[in-house]
């Protein structure tokens, strides 16, 4: 399935990368419902049936075959559904963390089926994620290490994700405790580290790894996972303040609603506004007396006054470029995959243009 995609469109070569990620959706479903009860395979069905673009599978089957592997070999095939297993799971967490209700404009797991039993639906995709690692046969140990790694960068992500939140609807002493006042940009790449680009450079780390390179090429391959899904969550947080919904596809200004200051053009922004604007912008991304559209039409305006939103650009690029630099360093078997992940990383920044 990823044959002859070079020379097209960044527009047909994600096309294509969809369809090959969803490639392991059936895969997933063996690893998930081994086992369950016939009145719970809806539910345990429900987040991997609501959809997405698949892209972190499909780098894991895309790096197996530039390093000599099939894309339908069984064990290619249960690392990319690991993958994909553990974003599956990072959702269903996510969304019971955040009270979300709707993701990709579905009712979440917790919204359909309530939260003790999307907890449970976590669990169970947690032990196929070790089912995936299982079905990678002779690469287990490898594979397995790699998932604990992950989860825990994931975990260690979110962790600081919500204790950057200012919200006082979170009573707990250990929130109150150790929540963030001031976010650094220090602070903001320890996140996304975790909660956004870990889980990429896993992706293509062990697609390197399944495809039978070295441990020097899968630490390249981890490298341009990294870099790659830094530049995506920073132009990911440019389109939550500067896109129009229709642009960005899901809500916009979801970073000051939810009254959190690790958003990179919210870092910026405070590095570049005066002292006294600062003050004000930090009361109003903290205060509980505003609503949500009172918050947001009082913090829009000082974002836009820092002038920020070039230097928010620039620097999706630069980890970007980073990426494309370390591709260089890696002898791949088919030059056309190159061109694939090198619009990967073009995607990963020009959803923001």
């Amino acid at each position: 399935m990823v044959k002859n995609m070079g020379n097209r469109s960044l527009e047909e070569v994600l096309q294509q990368m969809s369809l090959l990620g969803a490639s392991i959706e059936p895969l997933m479903y063996d690893f998930l419902l081994k086992g369950i009860n016939k009145d719970f395979k809806d539910l345990i069905k429900w987040q991997t049936s609501t959809g997405g673009k698949r892209l972190r599978p499909a780098l894991t089957l895309v790096f197996a075959k530039a390093f000599g592997a099939a894309t339908d070999d069984y064990e290619v095939k249960a690392a990319a559904a690991g993958i994909e297993l553990i974003h599956t799971y990072s959702l269903i967490l996510d969304d019971i963390i955040d009270r979300g209700d709707l993701r990709r404009g579905k009712p979440t797991t917790r919204a359909k089926y309530g939260d003790e039993f999307a907890i449970l639906s976590g669990i169970i995709h947690r032990e196929a994620v070790f089912e995936a690692a299982r079905g990678t046969g002779k690469h287990f140990n490898s594979t397995i290490g790699i998932f604990s790694e992950t989860i825990r960068a994931l975990t260690e992500g979110e962790r600081l994700d919500v204790l950057f939140e200012q919200k006082e609807d979170r009573t707990h002493k250990y929130f109150r405790t150790n929540r963030f006042r001031h976010v650094s940009f220090r602070d903001y790449r320890r996140m996304i580290a975790g909660k956004t680009a870990a889980l990429i450079a896993a992706a293509c780390k062990l697609g390197a790894l399944v495809g039978g390179a070295s441990l020097e090429e899968q630490a390249c391959a981890e490298k341009f996972g990294w870099a790659t899904g830094i530049a995506f969550q920073i132009a990911d947080d440019y389109l939550d303040l500067f896109a129009t919904a229709d642009e960005f596809g899901k809500v916009v200004y979801k970073d000051i609603i939810e009254q959190k200051l690790g958003n990179f053009a919210i870092v910026k922004t405070f590095e570049k506004l005066s002292q006294e604007d600062s003050k004000l912008l930090h009361t109003y991304l903290t205060s509980s007396r505003l609503t949500d559209d009172e918050r947001v039409s009082k913090s829009l305006p000082l974002i836009e006054k820092a002038n920020i939103k070039e230097e928010v650009l620039q620097e999706a690029e630069k980890w970007a470029k980073k990426a494309e630099m370390v591709l260089r360093t890696i002898s791949l078997k088919d030059e056309d995959l190159r061109e694939v992940l090198e619009k990967m990383t073009e995607f990963s920044v020009r959803r923001a243009f």
